[in-house]
């Protein structure tokens, strides 16, 4: 199995010729690398964790791309959103927690999650900086966006099992406190975005998780003034205190592979 991490939760996992990518993004920064669209639309299936534009926006683009049928895995509020900006029902899959899609040798669970809670000092952050009339055009263009604020944040994680392996993705930083997960996954795949007390935050998280290994993502300044460089050395010296056996793989979204 292996992955390459395009920025924000942009995410390709193949494994036996089978291309499987979650939450496509095309970043609103110019500065940031900028995934090729080309390659995204080589998937076989598209895996959504949520409504945010964030996670959602390239979504037609790939399919557009694609010389081949994709079809896009995702819950019914996400569906709903994706056919509002004009996907077609046909290209997609309405999946719920407890259910599993096959693709290839791929078993992919669908898991109930939930999203990050934004702490005040990260609101307050956002609103009074003046990275907001710098980046007016963009902050236009994400409030349009989340125009469905009813439905874009119900979300779900990815769990995808092959050849004795067992993969976590997270699209957003947040478990249900009423689902017992199955501890010990040989990789948890972590966004590391949107709170102030991000370390102290995520801790809890991995403690329940208990995960073998751990792949940031998501950490990428790719639509300001939203988002914001996350400083990862900081994550990684608190996981050397709390959590020393368990290593963090920590690298900029590239178009490399990262071999599992």
């Amino acid at each position: 199995m292996r992955l390459k991490w395009f920025g924000t939760a942009t995410m390709l996992l193949e494994q036996d010729g089978v291309n499987i990518l979650f939450d496509p993004f095309l970043p609103l920064n110019k500065k940031v690398f900028y995934p090729p669209i080309a390659e995204l639309s080589k998937a076989d299936g598209i895996f959504i964790t949520h409504g945010h534009f964030d996670h959602i926006s390239a979504t037609s683009d790939v399919l557009k791309q694609s010389d081949n049928p994709i079809m896009v895995y995702c819950t019914k509020n996400t569906q709903d959103i994706l056919v509002s900006k004009g996907v077609s029902d046909s290209q997609i899959s309405c999946v719920a927690p407890g259910e599993a899609v096959e693709l290839g040798s791929l078993n992919v669970q669908v898991l109930k999650s939930k999203h990050i809670n934004y702490d005040t000092g990260m609101i307050l952050r956002t609103i009074f900086n003046p990275r907001i009339l710098y980046y007016w055009h963009n902050f236009k263009q994400i409030i349009n966006a989340n125009e469905n604020r009813d439905k874009d944040t119900e979300t779900v994680m990815y769990e995808i099992n092959v050849q004795n392996k067992r993969v976590l993705l997270m699209g957003s930083l947040n478990l249900d406190d009423d689902i017992e997960y199955t501890p010990g996954a040989d990789l948890l795949i972590l966004p590391l975005q949107g709170r102030m007390d991000i370390n102290r935050y995520t801790m809890p998280i991995i403690d329940r998780l208990k995960p073998s290994k751990i792949l940031l993502f998501h950490f990428d300044n790719t639509f300001p003034p939203f988002s914001y460089n996350v400083n990862a050395k900081r994550f990684l010296a608190c996981m050397s205190k709390e959590y020393p056996d368990i290593p963090v793989i920590c690298t900029p979204a590239s178009a490399e592979w990262i071999e599992l």
